[in-house]
């Protein structure tokens, strides 16, 4: 039980497995599920629970006592919804985990580097926040980071599922949030990624085209010929005469 001389916070709770509910004074209850979390100011009108069809709740948190922060962060709660949504590589989540490494482990090396964890973390998810109310700013750094991926990974099975399951989401649930945010869907985004490292291999390189095609990800020089076309409404022996 919370006593009225115990100093306000604010915390930061993420599903590492399972499922429960987080839900503010007035409003619908959300479920949280791995790949979600949420931000909540203590005292505040609010509760988290396990109901009963979750089959179990796993989560981590951080507890933020930060006089400055907690302030901050209650503003910030307050305009936007204190659910947020994460993948893998998320900023904000690399920030939460420094946070209990260096609780956990004491590793640390003063005060000050404890506050600079503090503020980047604050940061990560004012970012967040500010890229979910901005969503053509959202939309190209998704766009960005889809094709790096795509690039990075050209040797691997690049395909919807893989890339939704690297955001943490099914393959359903990336492909509405992906088309909604940039009006493209996810196998579009990673053929044009493919084409446009082929295009440029083309005019750069002398590799034959099966091994450009190998290269890229496709299947075979058939394959990578239909796609380039598609896109490029040319095959990659006209697209390579443009080289000067």
């Amino acid at each position: 039980m919370r006593r009225r001389s115990d100093p306000p916070f604010f915390f930061f709770q993420f599903t590492l497995a399972g499922w429960g509910s987080f839900e503010r004074y007035g409003e619908a209850p959300q479920r949280i599920t791995p790949g979600k979390g949420f931000f909540a100011a203590v005292p505040s009108r609010h509760r988290y629970y396990l109901p009963k069809e979750s089959p179990g709740w796993i989560f981590g948190w951080v507890n933020i006592y930060h006089q400055y922060l907690i302030e901050r962060m209650a503003r910030q709660i307050a305009v936007t919804n204190p659910v947020v949504r994460f993948g893998p590589g998320s900023t904000l989540l690399a920030s939460a985990e420094r946070l209990i490494r260096g609780s956990l482990k004491k590793d640390f090396r003063d005060r000050f580097e404890v506050e600079l964890a503090l503020f980047e973390f604050v940061l990560a998810y004012e970012r967040l926040a500010h890229e979910s109310s901005h969503p053509s700013n959202q939309r190209d750094r998704l766009l960005d980071d889809v094709r790096r991926w795509v690039l990075a990974n050209s040797k691997r099975v690049v395909n919807v599922d893989a890339l939704a399951a690297e955001h943490g989401m099914s393959r359903s649930h990336f492909s509405h949030f992906f088309r909604a945010r940039t009006g493209l869907t996810p196998a579009r985004v990673i053929a044009q990624a493919r084409v446009q490292e082929a295009a440029r291999m083309l005019l750069e390189s002398n590799d034959s085209i099966k091994q450009i095609a190998d290269v890229c990800g496709f299947a075979n020089a058939n394959h990578f010929s239909r796609v380039f076309r598609r896109i490029q409404h040319m095959t990659p022996g006209a697209y390579r005469k443009l080289s000067p």
